[in-house]
C-alpha cells in the first residue's frame, strides 16, 4: 500500500527528522537529576594570634556537580579547590575547580566589628558576628539556580564541631566557656547560654519563665527557637537582636523589674516581621520599649508611675519621629517613641471600649504585604480604632509635639490583655512567623553540566544526528515519490 494514501510525505520526512534529532541530542542522565549542594563539616575555634577573631574552617564533600561560595561577609584566609571567578552580576566569588576532592575554605570573623557595642572578645571568650556565606549549585531542570547557607540553619546536610566549646548561632557565634538552660513554651524552645562566667541579676528560671508568659501576649506563630546569650563585661551594658534569626544577646545585669525590662525588649524584636520606610523607622524600637514596659507591669514586676517617670526623664527637644534626621541620638524612638504609643494605646482602648488596642496594630503591621509607610500605619489605625486618629498622629509623629505624662490613663498595663487568644483578626490571617529579609539575587553564570567538554560532545552529537536525519528523510522521499507514482500508472 503506498504511504499517499494516507500521510504526506512531508509528514513522513518531518516525523522521521523529529525522532532521530531528538534522540541524538538527549541531555545525559546525570544533568537532569535533581542537585544538592555538597555536605559539609565546620570546625570553628579562635584564631591564633588575634583572640578577637573567630575562624571557622568549611570542609565540603566530594562534589558530583559544580558549585560556588558567594556573598560571603567573613574575610576568606585561605581555600582549597576554588578558583576565583565572577557571578552575573560580576561579584567576586569562589568555584568549585572540578577536580579537587574534599575543597575546602577558611572564613575568619571579628568581634571588632559593626560599632562594637554588639560584639566583645576577652581571654576566655569571644562573641562574633557569624559570617554569612552562600553556596550555589546547580540548576534543576527549570534552570533555576538553588542557595542554600552553612552556617546558619538552612543546610541540608552539615555538621558542627568546635575545638574547644563554643555556640554557633546563625547571627553570633559564641566561643569559650558556658551553661546553657533550656525552656518550652508557648510552642517555643527557649535556650540561653550563660558564658563567660556570667551569673545573671535573674535566675535563668526566671527569665525563661517571664519571656514565655510574654510571648502569649502577641498573636501570629512564634518562633521555633529563641537563641538567648548572657554575658559579662565587657559587652555593651544593653542588649542586642537579631529578628532574622531570632537571636538576642543581654548583659548580666539586665533585671526582669527593670522599667525597660531588657530580656522582654530584645524578645520583642524577635516578634517583629516588618520592614518600614524611613518615616516609621522610629516604630520598630518604639515598639519594643512600650511593650517591654507594658508586659513587665502585666508581670507585676513594675509600676505605671515607674514607666512613666523612666520615659519621661529624658526630653528630646526638636525631635520628630518621622524624621530620624532631627534625632539628637538613636534614644529618641526608646523615650519619645514609646511615650506616643503609651498615649496611641490608651486612645484606641478608649474609643473601642477596650475591645482593641494597640497590638492590634502591631499584628496588622507585622501582617503587612511589602513596606510599612507613614500612610499605611495611618490606614491601620483608623481601622483597628474604627475611625481616622490621622489629625492626632499627625501632631506626635510629625511634629515635636510630646504627650503630656500627667494626662496619660489607661493604656499601658491595663485593660483587656492583649495576646493572641483576644487580638481582633476582623481582616484574617496571622502575623508571618518568618523574618524580613533581601534575597540576594546573585546568580552564577547559567551551566548546565559539570565539564563544558560534556556539553560540546552532545551538542556534536546532535549535529551529527541532524545530518543523518536529512540524509534518511531524502531517500524516504524518494522511496514515497516513486511508490506514488506506480500507483498512478
Amino acid at each position: 500500500m503506498a504511504f499517499g494514501g494516507w500521510v504526506s510525505r512531508r509528514t513522513v520526512s518531518f516525523l522521521l527528522v523529529l525522532s532521530l534529532v531528538a534522540s541524538s541530542v538527549s541531555v545525559p542522565v546525570a544533568a537532569q537529576a535533581t542537585a544538592e549542594p555538597p555536605s559539609v563539616s565546620i570546625s570553628v575555634e579562635r584564631s591564633v594570634g588575634d583572640s578577637s577573631k573567630v575562624q571557622y574552617r568549611l570542609e565540603f564533600e566530594t562534589p558530583r556537580r559544580t558549585f560556588w561560595l558567594i556573598n560571603y561577609t567573613g574575610n576568606v584566609v585561605s581555600s582549597k579547590g576554588f578558583v576565583t571567578d565572577q557571578t552575573k552580576n560580576s561579584n567576586y566569588a569562589l568555584r568549585w575547580d572540578g577536580k579537587t576532592r574534599s575543597p575546602s575554605v577558611t572564613v575568619v570573623a571579628d568581634a571588632n566589628a559593626g560599632s562594637r557595642q554588639e560584639y566583645a572578645a576577652t581571654d576566655e571568650w569571644v562573641l562574633a558576628p557569624t559570617p554569612k556565606l552562600s553556596v550555589a549549585w546547580l540548576p534543576r531542570e527549570n534552570g533555576e539556580w538553588s542557595y542554600s547557607h552553612p552556617l546558619q540553619d538552612d543546610y541540608s546536610d552539615s555538621s558542627v564541631e568546635f575545638i574547644d566549646s563554643g555556640v554557633l548561632g546563625s547571627a553570633f557565634t559564641y566561643v569559650g566557656k558556658y551553661d546553657e538552660h533550656t525552656h518550652r513554651a508557648d510552642g517555643q524552645r527557649f535556650r540561653m547560654i550563660v558564658g563567660g562566667g556570667a551569673t545573671p541579676a535573674n535566675s535563668p528560671r526566671k527569665v525563661l519563665e517571664s519571656l514565655g508568659t510574654a510571648s502569649e501576649h502577641f498573636p501570629g506563630e512564634p518562633p521555633n527557637e529563641v537563641l538567648l546569650i548572657v554575658l559579662p563585661d565587657p559587652i555593651w551594658r544593653g542588649g542586642y537582636a537579631s529578628p532574622e534569626y531570632d537571636e538576642i544577646w543581654v548583659h548580666k545585669a539586665a533585671r526582669l523589674s527593670d522599667p525597660q525590662n531588657l530580656w522582654i525588649h530584645e524578645y520583642v524584636h524577635t516578634r517583629q516581621s516588618f520592614k518600614l520606610s524611613d518615616r516609621m523607622r522610629w516604630f520598630r524600637e518604639a515598639s519594643a520599649a512600650y511593650f517591654a514596659s507594658d508586659l513587665t507591669i502585666r508581670q507585676g514586676r513594675t509600676s505605671q508611675s515607674t514607666v512613666a517617670r523612666t520615659l519621661s526623664a529624658k526630653q528630646y527637644d526638636g525631635a520628630v519621629l518621622s524624621k530620624p534626621n532631627t534625632w539628637v541620638n538613636r534614644e529618641v524612638p526608646y523615650y519619645q517613641g514609646a511615650l506616643v504609643l503609651w498615649a496611641l494605646d490608651a486612645k484606641i482602648q478608649t474609643v473601642t471600649d477596650g475591645k482593641r488596642s494597640l497590638m492590634d496594630v502591631f499584628d496588622r503591621i507585622n501582617r503587612h504585604d511589602g513596606v510599612v509607610t507613614y500612610a499605611d500605619f495611618e490606614k491601620i489605625v483608623a481601622d483597628v480604632a474604627g475611625q481616622s486618629i490621622d489629625s492626632w498622629l499627625a501632631e506626635h509623629v510629625t511634629t515635636t509635639t510630646n504627650p503630656v505624662v500627667g494626662e496619660l490613663e489607661g493604656g499601658i498595663g491595663e485593660g483587656k490583655t492583649d495576646g493572641s487568644r483576644t487580638v481582633d483578626d476582623s481582616t484574617g490571617g496571622k502575623a508571618s512567623a518568618g523574618k524580613s529579609g533581601n534575597s540576594d539575587g546573585e546568580r552564577p553564570p547559567a551551566m548546565t553540566s559539570d565539564s563544558p567538554s560534556t556539553l560540546m560532545l552532545w551538542g556534536g552529537l546532535g549535529l551529527i544526528g541532524l545530518m543523518f536525519g536529512l540524509t534518511i528523510a531524502q531517500y524516504v522521499l524518494g522511496m514515497v515519490g516513486r511508490l506514488q507514482s506506480k500507483r498512478e500508472k
